[in-house]
C-alpha cells in the first residue's frame, strides 16, 4: 500500500504576522482587474481563482503597504501565478486564460483572443523573455509581444518602479528575469522525469520559488530602500537564502498533500526520497528537519544585522530600512505559512508517493501554490 502523503504536517514558528487592513477593499478592486484585462476570460476561471484568494497572501505578506499598494502588489502577485500555473497547464483547458492568449488583445477587452499554443518549452520561453524585458524598458513602454499577461505587467511595473531608485529596479528586475528565466530549464527537467541531485535542487528552487523578488517588493511595500552596503554584505544575502529556503521548504512538504496533485520529481521530498534511497516518510522527516535548520539560521542570522549596521556605520534612516526589510522577511515566512494553511486542503487520494521519484511529472499545477512550486507547488 505504501506511505501516506501528510495531511496535517504544521510547523512552529516563532513569530507572529500582521495581515493588511485594506484587504477587503483591495480584493474587490483587483478581482475586477484581472477580469477587466482579459487575465480571466470566464465565470468558471474567475470562482477558480478567486478560490486561490491571491489577495489574501498579499494581506499577510505584504501587511504594511497603503490602500493602493496593496491593490498593486495583488494585480503583479497575480501575474507571476497565472503565468506559473499556465506553464504546467494542459493546453487544451479553458478554466482559465492562456498566459500567451490573443496576440491582439488590449488591455481592457477580451474579444477576439485567440490562444497561441506552440510547443510547451518555446511558448513558455517567448512570454518569459517579453516579461524579463519590460523591467529595463522606460516605464510606460509598450511590449513588444502583445497579450493579456505582457500588457498587464507593461501597466503594474508603470505603477510598480514609480518612486524607486534605479538601484532597486536593477536588483528587481534581475531576481524576476532569473525566476521566469527558471521555468523553461524546469519545464525541461518535469518532462524528461529527472530527479535533480540535492545540490542542484537548491540553486534550482531558489530560482523557482519566487521569493528573491518577493523580498525586494517589502521595500516598494513601504516605500523604503535598504543600502547597497548591506545588500551586499554576506550575512544579509544568507538572511535572504534561509528566508527562501525556508519558504520553499514548507511549500514542498505541504504541497504533495494537495488535492488532485501527482508528486513532482523535484520537490524537496522526493528529491530526498530519490537521492536517498528510503521510503517517503523518511524523506518527509528529513525534510522537516532541514526547513528547521534553515529557519534557525534565519533566527540567528537576523540578530547580528544591529552590528552589521554598527560596523558599516549606518545612520539611524538606514539602520530603519534594515529593521523593516527583516522584519518584512519575517512577515514573509509566517504570511506565507498562514495563508498556505488556508488556501486548499491538503489530501490527495490520488498521490501515490511509494511510486518511484521519477515516476511522474507534474500533470496539473494548483493554484495555490503556483507561486512556490517545486515545482510542485
Amino acid at each position: 500500500m505504501g506511505d501516506q502523503v501528510p495531511q496535517d504536517v504544521l510547523f512552529s514558528i516563532p513569530f507572529e504576522a500582521p495581515i493588511s487592513p485594506y484587504l477587503d477593499d483591495a480584493r474587490s478592486r483587483h478581482l475586477d482587474w484581472v477580469r477587466d484585462r482579459g487575465l480571466i476570460r470566464t465565470d468558471a476561471g474567475l470562482r477558480e481563482y478567486t478560490s486561490w484568494d491571491l489577495p489574501e497572501a498579499v494581506g499577510r505578506t505584504y501587511p504594511h503597504a497603503s490602500a493602493d499598494d496593496q491593490y498593486m502588489l495583488m494585480n503583479w502577485f497575480s501575474l507571476a501565478f497565472l503565468f506559473d500555473d499556465d506553464c504546467d497547464a494542459d493546453p487544451d483547458a479553458d478554466a482559465r486564460t492562456r498566459a500567451d492568449a490573443g496576440t491582439d488583445a488590449t488591455p481592457g477587452s477580451t474579444a477576439g483572443a485567440r490562444p497561441r499554443i506552440p510547443e510547451r518549452p518555446d511558448r513558455v520561453a517567448e512570454i518569459a523573455r517579453e516579461l524579463i524585458t519590460i523591467p529595463f524598458r522606460e516605464p510606460g513602454t509598450p511590449p513588444d509581444l502583445v497579450s493579456p499577461i505582457t500588457l498587464a505587467w507593461s501597466e503594474v511595473w508603470a505603477s510598480m518602479s514609480d518612486g524607486t531608485s534605479v538601484t532597486w529596479q536593477n536588483r528587481f528586475a534581475a531576481n524576476w528575469a532569473r525566476f521566469l528565466a527558471s521555468h523553461a530549464s524546469e519545464l525541461r527537467m518535469s518532462t524528461s522525469r529527472a530527479v535533480p541531485d540535492l545540490d542542484s535542487y537548491r540553486v534550482m528552487r531558489r530560482n523557482t520559488a519566487g521569493i528573491p523578488h518577493s523580498l525586494d517588493a517589502i521595500e516598494r511595500s513601504r516605500r523604503f530602500e535598504v543600502p547597497a552596503q548591506i545588500q551586499a554584505h554576506p550575512l544579509m544575502r544568507r538572511l535572504r537564502e534561509a528566508a527562501t529556503d525556508t519558504i520553499a521548504y514548507i511549500n514542498d512538504i505541504q504541497s504533495p498533500g494537495r488535492r488532485g496533485r501527482r508528486v513532482a520529481s523535484h520537490n524537496l521530498v522526493m528529491v530526498l526520497r530519490d537521492r536517498l534511497d528510503c521510503s517517503y516518510d523518511t524523506a518527509l522527516r528529513e525534510a522537516t528537519r532541514m526547513t528547521y535548520e534553515q529557519l534557525d539560521t534565519f533566527m540567528t542570522l537576523q540578530a547580528y544585522m544591529p552590528q552589521i549596521c554598527g560596523e558599516l556605520g549606518l545612520g539611524t534612516t538606514e539602520r530603519t530600512a534594515v529593521e523593516m526589510s527583516v522584519e518584512g522577511m519575517r512577515n514573509w515566512i509566517r504570511g506565507y505559512y498562514d495563508w498556505g494553511l488556508r488556501s486548499g486542503p491538503y489530501t490527495a487520494p490520488d498521490v501515490i508517493p511509494d511510486e518511484p521519484a521519477h515516476g511522474y511529472a507534474e500533470d496539473a499545477q494548483h493554484p495555490a501554490t503556483a507561486h512556490l512550486r517545486t515545482r510542485s507547488a
